[in-house]
């Protein structure tokens, strides 16, 4: 398992990816993958990823933190 921190700026720790992923700990201040690899799909529409397989460490210049963390 890999872990990202909360203020990392990664499709992972974004609200727009769909990839599989959940919370290390109740403070929301980690989040965990399978692997940095592990894909989902950019839902931001605004994102020039819109609609594309993204792996966990990418990034864009659109990226919204996931609300689920602090």
């Amino acid at each position: 398992m890999y872990q990202f921190p909360c203020n990392s700026s990664y499709c992972a720790t974004c609200s727009y990816w769909s990839g599989k992923r959940k919370l290390c700990d109740q403070w929301g201040s980690r989040l965990e993958v399978s692997s940095p690899m592990t894909t989902g799909t950019c839902l931001n529409q605004k994102s020039g990823a819109w609609r594309q397989t993204r792996q966990a460490n990418g990034g864009c210049s659109a990226f919204r933190k996931w609300g689920a963390l602090k």
